[in-house]
């Protein structure tokens, strides 16, 4: 059973809190923190950043679970909230591209379309789910500067080179249905692994020559 990253929270008490909601309801997952690496007195503790993962069979039902969670808190919220000054097309543009929103604004968009009379229904919401998904499978736009940036470290034997080809040939992202795809396409794929294989040449190569030769 492989666990791939559902969501992604700044702050450690909203990752916990849907930790337990899923556990709650028979979903399990994994709370993964990822400390920053920057000296305390930079503040990084700004910079940390809190993973919940579960199995991709379960991202439909706890899209439902958070959803229906979320509504709760509707009535809660103050009468400025940001969101009540969107228009119609603002509003659609939050449940299109709901991987760049939260929860609870995605609910809220929902829920103030319907009070605006427009009514979006379970199939629409679906059909712009695909759509989003199939917008998000592309492949990333290439990278030629950091391609190039990578063969001139990997000849010169340096480290980057190694970060630049391991990372085009091997780096994948989590679409909202939970799937994990490539990042990059398969001609970039196929310079990460040039630009890997140059690097561990020419670093074996500049290590040999100066301690052996």
């Amino acid at each position: 059973m492989e666990f791939v990253t559902y969501r992604k929270y700044p702050n450690q008490e909203s990752a916990i809190y849907v930790v337990n909601l899923l556990k709650k309801n028979d979903i399990a997952n994994e709370f993964i923190e990822n400390k920053s690496t920057l000296d305390a007195n930079f503040s990084s503790s700004l910079l940390d950043e809190f993973e919940v993962k579960i199995v991709q069979e379960d991202f439909v039902k706890a899209d439902e679970i958070i959803v229906k969670d979320s509504e709760e808190y509707l009535k809660t919220l103050p009468q400025d909230y940001y969101l009540y000054s969107f228009s119609n097309e603002e509003l659609k543009e939050i449940i299109e591209k709901r991987d760049e929103w939260n929860d609870l604004d995605y609910t809220l968009a929902i829920n103030l379309l319907k009070s605006r009379g427009v009514e979006i229904t379970e199939q629409e919401i679906l059909e712009v789910k695909n759509k989003r998904i199939e917008e998000l499978r592309k492949p990333e736009k290439r990278l030629t500067i950091w391609i190039n940036v990578g063969y001139c470290s990997a000849i010169l034997g340096g480290f980057l080179g190694f970060v630049i080809g391991y990372l085009l040939l091997t780096q994948k992202k989590t679409l909202p249905n939970g799937e994990r795809i490539f990042a990059h396409t398969l001609e970039d794929r196929k310079h990460g692994k040039k630009i890997l294989y140059f690097g561990m040449f020419f670093f074996m190569f500049y290590i040999f020559y100066y301690f052996v030769v």
